[in-house]
């Protein structure tokens, strides 16, 4: 059998007709029975579930021929955790029956760890509770045998979660704390006796000036400042007048 005697077969007919009718099907599902089928169904008006404990929303959602789907976890300072943040379509909607309603819940506040900040500068420590969104609280000063502007304590201990623009109150070193020395007696001791008698109390000799004096021996100490007893810093330095 030739195509051309095909075409022109009983075979050949039966397909046309078959074909015909599932085209003809097509745009009758496509044109009435879909269209039916969908204004067939409620028209329904979306409630309201923003701040709705999750299961009372979905609970609603059902109750109302909805169809509850939670997509989302997202961090909230208003809206605690557990509770409805997002809902689409928003509420007062009109939607038919079944229609999905996508809900995203609230994870709560959220809160980053707190960074062990001892040993840091100032500066440094600063900078990195701003790029963790925190704050540099108040700044008191101690003496410490750490550096000058190094941290030595804080308020919040390390690792503790803490929310976002928390203040952080941190104790800063001044350096170690200089002890108070008793300024010995030098007077009418000769320059090199002045000078190991001060190094020995932990001082030291500072500017020298000399004065003529016929009744010493040439290089005494015939005057000092700060005067004997007086307190100072360790490493001071102790002025002299000698004779000459």
């Amino acid at each position: 059998m030739t195509f051309r005697q095909f075409l022109t077969s009983r075979l050949a007919v039966r397909l046309y007709v078959i074909a015909s009718g599932g085209l003809l099907l097509l745009i009758l599902l496509d044109v009435f029975i879909m269209p039916w089928i969908v204004h067939a169904r409620s028209e329904i008006s979306v409630p309201n579930l923003v701040g709705m404990n999750r299961a009372k929303a979905v609970e609603t959602l059902e109750l109302r021929g909805l169809t509850p789907m939670v997509t989302d976890t997202a961090p909230s300072s208003t809206v605690k955790p557990g509770r409805i943040l997002y809902q689409n379509p928003v509420p007062g909607s009109v939607v038919r029956e079944q229609r999905n309603v996508y809900l995203t819940v609230s994870g709560g506040e959220q809160k980053v760890a707190v960074p062990n900040l001892r040993g840091r500068s100032l500066r440094d420590a600063k900078i990195t509770l701003e790029q963790l969104e925190l704050q540099l609280g108040i700044v008191t000063y101690t003496s410490s045998e750490l550096p000058a502007e190094t941290v030595t304590t804080q308020g919040v201990p390390a690792g503790k979660k803490v929310t976002h623009a928390q203040r952080i109150d941190v104790s800063v070193s001044s350096g170690p704390e200089l002890s108070q020395i008793d300024v010995p007696a030098v007077v009418n001791l000769s320059l090199d006796e002045a000078q190991k008698k001060l190094a020995a109390a932990g001082l030291r000799i500072g500017s020298i000036t000399s004065k003529a004096s016929r009744a010493l021996v040439p290089n005494t100490v015939i005057g000092q400042s700060p005067a004997a007893g007086d307190k100072v810093d360790a490493h001071s330095p102790i002025d002299v007048t000698i004779s000459h």
